[in-house]
C-alpha cells in the first residue's frame, strides 16, 4: 500500500523550517507544519501563521504541557551549559509531532547536521530518535544526503538524491538554495534561541527546580522583574510601571503584594508555601524599599496587601544588601 504523500514538519517559523517546507512541497508532499510553543521558546504566533499561509501549508500549534516540566527536572541526556536539555527537548517535540501525525505519519524537521553543538550531531540524532520512539523515522531534508537512510527512503517515499547536503553553521549556500526553491521576498531569520540556554534565566529556573516550584505560571513570572530568594519564599520586584502591573496580575490568594506608597515604588510579589516568617517579610519589605525613591530615608513604610486588601504597614530600613538574596549569575 502506497504511503500518503503528506508530511508533518516541525515548523519553528525560522529560515531552516521554511526551506524544509518548500523543499518538501517541491518534492510533491502536502506539508502540515506543527509549531511547538512554550514560555521557554516563544515566537510571535501571528508571524508564524503568516509564514504558513505564505507557503500554503496547514499549521497546527501545540503548547508544551506539564510533561515538559517533568522532563526538564530530570532529562535523560542531561543539560548543556545551563539548564538546556537539548536532546530531551528535541525528543519531546518529536513525540508531540508523532501525536499529531499518528503512528504511520511521515515526520520531518528542518535540522541541519552540525548546526547546533549539542542536538544536531549524528549521534545526537540517533539518541533523539531512540528517546522519541522514532528510530529511522525522522526525515531531515536539509542534510538528507549526508545522513543514514530512513524508512521513507527504503520504501521509496522520498529519493535521497533530491535532498540537500547542508552541514554546519555556514549560510553561504542559502541564497542559491532559496533561488532554486523559488523562495523570494522578506524571509525569516534563523529561529530564535531558547531561554534555557541563557545563564541569567537558567539560574532562576534552577531555583524553581530546587524548591519544587517549577510550574508554568512561575516560569512566566521569571520574565518579569528582579528575583530574590528569601528562605523558602520567592520575591519578585518590578523594574518599571509596566512590570509592576504585570507582576501584580500574577498575585494569588496567598501571595503578598508589597509597595511603598509615600514615594514612587516598585511592586513586590512575595510568594511562600505558607505564612512567611516575620524576618522574611521584613527582609522583603526592605528590598522593595531599597528600589523605591524613598531608599535614602532612614525608615520607610511599606504597605502589605493580600487579595487587594491592606493587611499592615511595616516600617523598615531600606535593605541595601540585596546581593545576598538576588538570583543572578
Amino acid at each position: 500500500m502506497e504511503r500518503e504523500k503528506k508530511v508533518y514538519l516541525l515548523f519553528s517559523g525560522g529560515l531552516d523550517s521554511v526551506i524544509a517546507a518548500k523543499l518538501l512541497q517541491n518534492l510533491g508532499f502536502q506539508v502540515v507544519g506543527v509549531h511547538i510553543t512554550s514560555p521557554f521558546f516563544e515566537k510571535d504566533l501571528s508571524k508564524v501563521k503568516e509564514l504558513a499561509d505564505r507557503l500554503g501549508i496547514e499549521l497546527k500549534v501545540v503548547e508544551a504541557g506539564e510533561d515538559y516540566l517533568e522532563m526538564l527536572k530530570s532529562p535523560v541526556y542531561g543539560y548543556g551549559k545551563n539548564v538546556n536539555p537539548c536532546i530531551d527537548c528535541k525528543a519531546y517535540m518529536l513525540k508531540k509531532l508523532k501525536e499529531v501525525a499518528g503512528e504511520e505519519g511521515i515526520i520531518a524537521t528542518g535540522e541541519v547536521l552540525g548546526q547546533r553543538p549539542m542536538s544536531q550531531r549524528l549521534d545526537a540524532f540517533r539518541s533523539i530518535e531512540k528517546l522519541a520512539g522514532l528510530r529511522g523515522r525522522v526525515l531531515r531534508p536539509l542534510s538528507g544526503k549526508l545522513l543514514p537512510e530512513t524508512v521513507y527512503e527504503r520504501e521509496g517515499v522520498v529519493d535521497k538524491r533530491e535532498l540537500l547536503d547542508l552541514r554546519g553553521r555556514s549560510r553561504k549556500r542559502y541564497p542559491e538554495i532559496l533561488r532554486k526553491l523559488g523562495l523570494s521576498g522578506e524571509l525569516p531569520t534563523p529561529a530564535g534561541g531558547c531561554l534555557l540556554t541563557e545563564p541569567s534565566f537558567a539560574v532562576k529556573v534552577k531555583d524553581l527546580i530546587e524548591h519544587d516550584q517549577l510550574t508554568w505560571e512561575n516560569v512566566k513570572l521569571l520574565k518579569l522583574g528582579r528575583h530574590f530568594r528569601i528562605g523558602k519564599c520567592k520575591l519578585v520586584v518590578g523594574r518599571n510601571r509596566e512590570e509592576n502591573e504585570k507582576i501584580a496580575s500574577f498575585s494569588k490568594d496567598k501571595d503578598l503584594i508589597l509597595k511603598v506608597e509615600v514615594a514612587p515604588s516598585p511592586v513586590g510579589l512575595l510568594r511562600c508555601e505558607g505564612e512567611p516568617e516575620r524576618g522574611v517579610l521584613e527582609t522583603a519589605a526592605g528590598i522593595v524599599a531599597r528600589y523605591s525613591d524613598a531608599k535614602r530615608e532612614k525608615e520607610v513604610p511599606v504597605s502589605v496587601y493580600r487579595s487587594g486588601k491592606l493587611i499592615e504597614v511595616i516600617k523598615v530600613q531600606p535593605n541595601f544588601n540585596t546581593d545576598k538574596y538576588a538570583l543572578k549569575v
